[in-house]
């Protein structure tokens, strides 16, 4: 018996360990892009991504929990807190739905109620890895991703289709706009940012000259598939990523940062700029991309004066508008988990055969719609947490590889933050981001609850 003990105490050493986590987020990040291959050999739409998140989420969901039970003398942070209440509202807010068949089992791209426990699960996993090994294994799988996905997505812009686009096909294949292996060129748009801030990372901050030749010429080609995607929203997310950097590049300064390094950061900041204009020159002039857009902008600004804002952001202003009307009636637990088409059918207005949206097409408005006012806190505060603490380790820390990881990860964080409020979370986008997310919390940055306590107790030793 007491061998049997010491086995299931090693088997639970194991699959807590930081490395175990580090191999289950390097497993879902890398099974979405290569399942979706196969899925479309068949023709299927958002077939294995879904399974995938909720099998390797729950997995991940099991080992957290397994270390919260084995380890009772650890100390508990803040993003611990809000994990366990993101899991609590969600919990509420599907106890209470509307409509359980959209929140539990949902159709094409809804998320269920187990892809948001893989979610929680995916940030809370990145946060208990400090080793920056790991971290760095974590970001190559990423870059690997990155290879397979702009692959797939420049060959588009020729109109060479290797996969199937089962949203908007018409349009989408038409004007050869990039999907990737994602079905829908916003999808895309909202993952290219990610893409280009990782990869713009890496080529600002790495030594390494082969890394950071490679990640320039990548993070171009990431930044040209981008612009191909046409979505207006993936501009809003590279304003948002040059926005951070910027403002980064000024704190550093004024914090004192080594003016050789920081120079460098600089003069490679420049050459990224205004190679990434050219192309965007390029891209708009020579080859006639994003014109419609730009048109279709100025359209819907000159109806927004007009007092039609429905019409705002591809009729964006009329799905805000269907969710937010639900709000005063539901807004503690909301309509339901990943239920906001029900938000139309709730209007009394509504016929059957009119027009309804399963997305709210702005996380921030989805989450509060959907899941309710504490949810939407609980999640604003898990985001203001994690811009904090990595932004605290970057300008605090000694290590500068530490600082330049967590100066990525800002990059990456604040890019898809800015998209967000125009996009739509889908399975095989976000746990990428709450991946970011949980690395930019990593517990070795943080501070425990006590922390302050500890700290006075320590002085009033010392004395």
């Amino acid at each position: 018996m007491q061998e049997l003990k010491s086995k299931i105490s090693n088997l639970a050493e194991l699959i807590t360990s930081e490395k175990a986590f580090c191999k289950l987020l390097i497993f879902i990040m890398l099974a979405l892009p290569i399942s979706e291959l196969f899925d479309e050999r068949h023709y299927l739409a958002f077939n294995s991504q879904p399974t995938l998140v909720e099998m390797v989420g729950l997995a991940t969901f099991f080992c957290i929990a397994v270390h919260f039970l084995k380890h009772k003398d650890i100390k508990y942070y803040a993003s611990d807190l809000i994990f366990l209440l993101l899991l609590v509202f969600m919990a509420l807010s599907a106890a209470f739905t509307l409509d359980r068949e959209a929140t539990f089992f949902g159709f094409n791209y809804d998320e269920w109620t187990t892809n948001f426990v893989g979610y929680f699960s995916f940030m809370m996993a990145g946060s208990m890895i400090t080793d920056k090994k790991l971290k760095k294994e974590i970001l190559r799988a990423f870059i690997l991703v990155i290879l397979i996905q702009v692959t797939v997505a420049f060959l588009q812009t020729f109109g060479l289709n290797i996969d199937m686009c089962f949203y908007d096909t018409e349009e989408i294949r038409e004007k050869k706009m990039c999907y990737g292996l994602l079905q829908h060129s916003n999808w895309y748009g909202g993952l290219s940012v990610l893409m280009f801030a990782c990869t713009s990372g890496i080529f600002l901050f790495t030594e390494n000259k082969l890394a950071r030749n490679s990640s320039f010429v990548l993070s171009l080609v990431c930044f040209y598939t981008l612009l191909c995607t046409e979505a207006r929203l993936a501009l809003v997310g590279v304003f948002g990523f040059i926005f951070f950097l910027i403002v980064s590049i000024i704190v550093m300064k004024l914090n004192g940062y080594n003016k050789k390094k920081l120079s460098s950061i600089i003069k490679r900041a420049g050459i990224l700029g205004a190679s990434a204009a050219a192309i965007a020159a390029f891209t708009i002039l020579v080859l006639g991309r994003l014109k419609w857009k730009i048109e279709r902008s100025a359209n819907e600004i000159s109806a927004f004066k007009s007092g039609n804002t429905g019409t705002f952001g591809t009729n964006r202003g009329t799905i805000w508008k269907a969710g937010l009307k639900t709000v005063p009636d539901h807004w503690l637990f909301g309509i339901g988990v990943d239920n906001y088409r029900h938000a139309f059918y709730l209007d009394p207005n509504y016929k059957k055969g009119m027009f309804t949206q399963g997305k709210g097409h702005n996380e921030y408005i989805h989450y509060l719609v959907t899941q309710g006012v504490p949810q939407l806190i609980n999640y604003l505060s898990l985001l203001v947490l994690a811009a904090v603490t990595a932004t605290r380790t970057v300008i605090k820390t000694d290590d500068d590889e530490e600082r330049f990881i967590n100066w990525t990860l800002l990059g990456m964080f604040f890019g898809y933050a800015a998209q967000a409020f125009f996009n739509s979370s889908v399975v095989n986008v976000v746990p990428y981001f709450w991946i970011t997310v949980g690395l930019c919390l990593s517990k070795k940055n943080q501070r425990p609850f006590g922390y302050r306590k500890e700290r006075r107790k320590a002085a009033a030793e010392k004395k």
